[in-house]
């Protein structure tokens, strides 16, 4: 029998850490086994890395479909692309038909351990809901338009028609594996639909605290050379403010078949109505 050639320490509360050296050719049968870890894990995390651009995209082609660099952010940096302000959590481009299925990033220039992204696992806390929230959510659907204000969360519980939105289950099934999964995030859902405000808010709030419980939280401290992967609808991130922090430059690969303004093509960033509409919402503090 061959001697597996690379290491695999699950992390807590979720995800898995993979010691190897990410070189093509990779070491055999890890081309194989990296999908199935992302599948079991949701998140894999690799340190000591130096990986091209072209490499990082070979490497997430084993996940699925990678995003071409046309229309799209590859590099990631607090005083540039996406900017350094905090971004609260979310899933990216959960408003529209079809989010990225697969994220990852790989420090490329950071000060060791001064930044971080965090993370929850939406399949996990829909497996351990509490009944009495499960039985308030069987059958229903969440609304969740686009976010124009990040930092927090800003949004509305009425939603313009001219905003980019989606409505979809409270609980779907994962793209990768049909795992149930609580799809609702706190920057970017404004409401159960059908319910009254009151209602709704209620709702969201319960299912909120149950999803980003302290004990459910995976925190990466940046350092560089580590490459993060995961997936972008079993799970949700956050990241803290980025401010004074320099350098900060992550490569950034994503797995999908449309870019956000391949899905969106009548949307202008400076469209008055919507930035209209962003300043006016209010904050749901979670306790």
């Amino acid at each position: 029998m061959t001697r597996q050639a690379w290491a695999e320490t699950p992390i807590e509360p979720f995800g898995v850490e993979v010691d190897v050296k990410l070189e093509w050719p990779l070491p055999e049968g890890l081309e194989e086994r990296l999908p199935q870890l992302l599948d079991e894990y949701k998140l894999i995390v690799f340190r000591n890395q130096s990986v091209s651009e072209d490499d990082h995209a070979k490497l997430m082609a084993l996940f699925g479909p990678v995003l071409g660099s046309k229309g799209e952010f590859r590099e990631l940096s607090s005083d540039g692309n996406l900017g350094s302000a905090a971004l609260t959590w979310h899933s990216d481009l959960a408003f529209t038909e079809e989010p990225f299925k697969v994220i990852s990033l790989h420090a490329v220039e950071v000060n060791d351990g001064q930044s971080w992204t965090a993370f929850v696992n939406g399949v996990d806390t829909a497996r351990e809901l509490p009944r009495e929230l499960a039985d308030k959510i069987a059958g229903r659907e969440a609304v969740t338009p686009i976010a124009v204000v990040q930092s927090h969360r800003a949004v509305q519980y009425d939603t313009p028609d001219f905003l980019p939105q989606q409505t979809r289950p409270v609980i779907i099934p994962s793209p990768r594996t049909g795992e149930p999964v609580l799809y609702i995030n706190y920057m970017q859902t404004a409401r159960i639909e059908g319910m009254p405000q009151e209602e709704s808010d209620a709702l969201l709030k319960a299912l909120f605290d149950e999803l980003y419980r302290e004990d459910r939280i995976y925190r990466h401290y940046w350092n560089n050379g580590d490459l993060v992967i995961w997936d972008n609808i079993a799970t949700q991130h956050s990241r803290c403010d980025l401010s004074g922090m320099h350098p900060r430059r992550l490569q950034r690969i994503v797995c999908a078949k449309k870019s956000f303004f391949d899905l969106l093509p009548q949307f202008e960033i400076g469209d008055p109505r919507i930035s209209a509409w962003g300043s006016g919402g209010k904050e749901l503090v979670l306790d």
